[in-house]
């Protein structure tokens, strides 16, 4: 019975000090990639701002927000174009700025600026 106690003892330790500290190490998360920003056609109602497709390295999928002179316009876009509308721009320079996201913290944002006279 002695001799059980001693293997059970002795298996034990071995397993406890055989696992890898490298097994609760966290994942990386990697940023979308780059990505252009242009500005589109204009229509009745604003102004088309077109991007091209931001990939993601992780494979996670990748959503969009949209914002003007520093205001959140709209996000959750999973498109790759916005109208944003006339009477939200200024006169004169604005800075439009659209953040791809992979919803676990990696971001890749792009910016155009644009001179509109009123």
């Amino acid at each position: 019975m002695k001799t059980l106690k001693i293997l059970f003892l002795t298996s034990l330790i071995l397993l406890v000090f055989s696992c890898n500290s490298d097994d609760n190490q966290p994942t990386i998360n990697n940023n979308p990639s780059a990505f252009t920003v242009t500005q589109g056609a204009e229509t009745n109602t604003g102004l088309t701002i077109n991007w091209t497709a931001s990939v993601d390295p992780d494979n996670h999928e990748v959503i969009y927000a949209v914002y003007l002179n520093g205001d959140l316009i709209i996000e959750d876009l999973n498109t790759l174009t916005y109208i944003i509308e006339y009477n939200l721009f200024l006169s004169g320079e604005n800075t439009i700025l659209v953040v791809a996201s992979d919803g676990f913290g990696g971001i890749t944002e792009q910016e155009i600026v644009l001179n509109l006279q009123s």
